[in-house]
């Protein structure tokens, strides 16, 4: 016969010692004590119950829940919206992107009558394939961090199950059952909470892509290396004239522009430009009037309107440009850092602490409970890896789509939605 205050299993896997600690060492905690006739009875069939087994509580509990005898509260866990076919094909971020072209062919076919629609034309496709990796991304990150909250909950549910057991024979009190019990419940919160993003981003991405029938990967990859990183980012002035060469609206306002300057001459750009410093430093500070621009000094005509016009469309968004670049890369270099130092160093400390609390653990220097909350922790780790990835992987895309020409949607941006319309030409 087996005893709770006699037998102690020890283990070597860390990766797997949360639920081989609770389940396996429930008598570790249930401590020999002097109780009444009815309550020896009822401990002493629990142990005998627990006899019956070679390992004790560990093949006790499974055959428990082989025979479905398990809490209430976890069919809450088991029953989810977010479900996949195991046996259907695997959702890549290439696949993604074909199928959403495959979706949206009137991005590809359709004719550009002028430069105008072609950079329209241009801004869809770039758009399309965007929201596809973000959504992509939101996606993947979502079931990796669905399937670690699982594990938390599943173990947090185990616990649970020990408390119980330890209130039942008469070794805990009521009140430290309960606080194992909120533990469970925030978990379970937790999880149902992941359960419906994980749902919501996987539709969206279904919908996106034009079809229901795949299955997307366990998880993301890890960031890139410092000296990939570096590479991606060259000197930044470089890269602005490399973003600006390709950005479909600049190229084609500033030839717009030269042209029109070409037509007026440096002579009559040169007196407006001293005429406008005037009139705009005779207005004050704060006022609705707008300012009028003597005329008579200027020989006014459409071209000069026009080429204006475009040279400060093309300064506004030159400027815009250089903002959000730089902001894009500083954005991305602090997330990547943030990124590998959870995976390298905050990962490694938790694991660390795991190990050495097994080690203490199997030398009966630390309860049970010490070693649930270290292997909690080290899954809660795992969490923020999860999140840091998405979180990198997110930026990498919006910055790559700004390198090509597209609107940067600022820090954090979440994925949204396009729409292919047809576009009006501009003309001139």
């Amino acid at each position: 016969m087996m005893f709770f205050s006699t037998v102690r299993i020890r283990f070597k896997q860390p990766t797997l010692v949360l639920l081989a600690a609770i389940t396996g060492a429930l008598h570790a905690n249930v401590h020999s004590q002097a109780v009444q006739p009815s309550e020896t009875r009822q401990w002493r069939n629990a142990n005998t119950e627990v006899g019956r087994f070679s390992r004790g509580h560990i093949d006790l509990l499974k055959a428990e829940r082989g025979r479905s005898v398990v809490l209430e509260s976890d069919k809450n866990v088991l029953i989810g919206a977010f479900k996949e076919d195991t046996a259907a094909p695997e959702l890549t971020q290439e696949v993604a992107r074909k199928a959403t072209l495959m979706a949206y062919p009137e991005v590809l076919t359709s004719q550009a009558i002028s430069p105008y629609e072609r950079a329209s034309r241009d801004n869809q496709l770039l758009s399309l394939q965007q929201t596809t990796q973000k959504l992509w991304i939101e996606a993947v990150s979502a079931k990796e961090q669905l399937n670690i909250l699982r594990r938390i909950t599943d173990a947090a549910s185990v616990a649970l199950e020990l408390a119980t057991r330890m209130e039942k024979v008469g070794n805990w009190g009521r009140n430290k059952r309960i606080d194992v019990e909120i533990s469970y419940l925030a978990a379970r919160n937790q999880f149902l909470l992941a359960d419906q993003t994980a749902f919501n981003t996987q539709q969206k991405l279904f919908a996106h892509v034009g079809s229901s029938a795949w299955r997307l990967p366990d998880t993301l990859t890890k960031p890139m290396s410092h000296g990939t990183l570096d590479e991606l980012l060259v000197p930044f002035d470089q890269q602005l004239a490399q973003t600006l060469a390709r950005h479909p609206q600049y190229s084609l306002l500033e030839k717009e522009a030269q042209y029109f300057e070409r037509i007026v001459g440096p002579v009559l750009i040169t007196q407006l430009q001293q005429e406008m410093v005037k009139m705009i430093s005779a207005t004050s500070s704060m006022t609705s009037i707008i300012p009028t621009l003597d005329r008579s000094k200027i020989i006014w005509n459409h071209d000069l309107e026009k080429a204006i016009k475009a040279r400060s469309e093309a300064l506004r968004l030159k400027i815009k440009t250089k903002t959000d670049l730089h902001q894009a890369r500083e954005h991305l270099r602090a997330i990547h850092v943030q990124a590998i130092d959870v995976i390298t160093n905050l990962q490694k400390l938790y694991s660390g602490a795991e190990e050495e609390a097994l080690t203490r653990y199997n030398g009966m220097f630390i309860s049970t409970w010490e070693l649930i909350a270290k292997a909690q922790a080290k899954m809660q780790s795992e969490l923020a890896v999860a999140q840091s990835k998405r979180s990198f992987w997110i930026a990498l895309v919006d910055l790559q789509a700004l390198l090509a020409g597209a609107p940067y949607s600022g820090p954090g941006g979440s994925a949204a939605g396009i729409e292919v319309s047809n576009p009006i030409g501009k003309g001139h």
